[in-house]
């Protein structure tokens, strides 16, 4: 592969904050000597698709993607040449070459450094007891009160279908509406359905939603939630114990014999 002249640095890091993302970032962009791209794979921020982007349009035409993570997930490893090589063969993408780096935080020498650079020098130690035994905060042992459940996927798969952002408009639909103190949104890792992210599914309704556009995530506000009714043409799967209080839904074979 000739030389490269980009940088797309993926992260798998599901329960990392924002100020530890943030400070790796940093130090990331400082060691890169090239125009940079960082995208978390799980959760809130620019996706995959839209870092190359960025980097195709600053004139990269050989970007290098390396794979961050301690390890990097294996389901992620295998899932990512296919997904970069569906943004490679985009008309627009043609002139743009992407290779894809090995995961080296698995590295035993790696592993030792880290441990030695904990170890060798004096750090800051807390003394554990002098602190109040506790399994959690007591506002832990209840959910709060909602009428609706909203498990929302910003997994891998879903983030590249644009979860992040629909995330963000689902949360400005609802307090547009009134419902946040109805409605208890929850963020998942996968729940399967990958191919129809970004995925919503609702409970105690059973039934999951694939909201594409702002029109469909308005009706789903407006209808499912403001009105408590279903919108069967905005969803693609219900549970099965679902159908014992509604019509039964089709399944994906049936629909298509429609």
């Amino acid at each position: 592969m000739p030389e490269i002249d980009g940088l797309l640095i993926a992260i798998s890091a599901p329960s990392i904050n924002a100020k530890s993302l943030q400070q790796i970032r940093a130090e990331a962009l400082k060691a890169s000597k090239l125009p940079t791209r960082f995208v978390r794979l799980e959760g809130e921020g620019a996706n995959l698709f839209q870092a190359l982007d960025g980097l195709r349009e600053a004139q990269c035409r050989h970007i290098h993607v390396q794979p961050v993570g301690f390890p990097f997930p294996e389901n992620l490893k295998a899932w990512l040449p296919g997904v970069l090589a569906s943004w490679q063969e985009r008309s627009e993408n043609k002139t743009t070459q992407v290779g894809l780096g090995t995961d080296g935080a698995n590295k035993p020498e790696l592993i030792q450094l880290i441990i030695k650079a904990m170890t060798d020098q004096p750090h800051p130690v807390t003394d554990i007891s002098t602190i109040t035994p506790s399994l959690g905060r007591p506002g832990w042992n209840l959910p709060p009160d909602f009428d609706f459940h909203l498990l929302v996927c910003v997994g891998p798969r879903c983030q590249v279908h644009g979860s992040s952002p629909f995330l963000q408009r689902l949360q400005q639909q609802i307090r547009k509406a009134g419902l946040q103190k109805r409605c208890l949104v929850t963020k998942t890792g996968c729940i399967y359905p990958c191919n129809k992210g970004p995925v919503l599914a609702l409970y105690p309704h059973g039934d999951w939603y694939r909201l594409t556009n702002e029109a469909s995530l308005e009706r789903f506000v407006q209808e499912a939630l403001l009105q408590n009714s279903p919108v069967p043409d905005l969803i693609f799967y219900r549970a099965r114990l679902a159908n014992a209080v509604h019509a039964p839904f089709p399944s994906d074979n049936e629909m298509e014999t429609h």
